[in-house]
């Protein structure tokens, strides 16, 4: 018992990331049963039709919850690391490109939530319909998701797990630019999530402006509207600008992480011998 008390004293936050993340999937699916499907009317028998539903009509909680939870995760697992000067004890072990690399891989690793929350609910569709496959939908789906996406259905998913990889990845990538700074758990999660709240605001209008000023290129106000897992169903979105402009924007984050932050272990050693906030 007392083992088991002092694991989740240590893992709280992993806990209570998982927690957020079956509220957020839970919350979107009793609200499509219970709200839209009883609104619809239509059938529970297609699970492409249902999956598309349950997208489109999320619950908000999935807009905020799994970003935090992914910022939860990657602070649970590397805060005792470099609090109060651990980092030193823990690079005796490894050379620090070795670290780097961990760090990096753990990145990658928790990314996968985001694809994994797409595929939860499909799996969830499939248990709904019982794999039903009727098509006899495809005329309602198509008016607000675009009959490709049905007929293209692997495409789709592919098109879509990628997308939200790098997302994830880039969520991933603003826990490390306190974790090395800032000593208290609740303080780095907090500056984390605001990061990220301003990064929507920032990928949203830099490059809306640039393409209107510059190209006079317009697009819908929802194009570059990121993390909604609901857009990725828009007809109307250009999958290889969109995946340059997601791509190039964490890639820039990852360079200030790798080549800045985290570029000499000298620095990050003394860094977290401090006494930090």
């Amino acid at each position: 018992m007392d083992k088991i008390v002092k694991k989740i004293k240590q893992k709280w936050l992993s806990i209570i990331a998982v927690v957020l993340l079956l509220i957020a999937i839970g919350s979107s699916v009793n609200y499509y049963l219970k709200e839209i499907a009883t609104i619809t009317g239509n059938p529970i028998v297609d699970f492409k039709t249902t999956f598309f539903e349950m997208l489109l009509f999320q619950h908000s909680f999935l807009f905020f919850f799994p970003p935090l939870s992914i910022m939860l995760l990657i602070i649970d697992n590397w805060h005792n690391k470099f609090k109060n000067g651990t980092i030193k004890n823990y690079l005796t072990r490894m050379s620090y490109n070795q670290f780097k690399k961990r760090l990096l891989l753990s990145i990658a690793k928790t990314a996968l939530i985001y694809p994994a929350i797409l595929f939860s609910f499909l799996l969830i569709s499939f248990i709904l319909t019982n794999i039903g496959n009727g098509g006899e939908n495809i005329n309602y789906v198509s008016d607000y998701c675009n009959s490709w996406n049905y007929q293209n259905f692997s495409l789709y998913l592919l098109k879509t797990t990628i997308l939200l990889y790098i997302q994830g990845i880039l969520i991933s990538l603003y826990s490390l630019f306190f974790l090395n700074k800032i000593k208290n758990k609740v303080l780095i999660i907090l500056f984390t999530y605001i990061t990220w709240l301003v990064s929507l605001l920032f990928i949203q209008l830099v490059p809306s402006i640039f393409l209107d000023v510059y190209f006079n290129y317009k697009i819908n106000s929802d194009y570059l509207n990121f993390y909604m897992i609901q857009l990725y169903n828009d007809s109307k979105t250009n999958f290889v600008l969109y995946l340059l402009s997601i791509t190039l924007f964490t890639s820039i984050i990852y360079i200030i992480n790798y080549f800045y932050i985290y570029k000499s272990k000298e620095k990050v050693i003394l860094t977290n011998e401090k006494e930090m906030v």
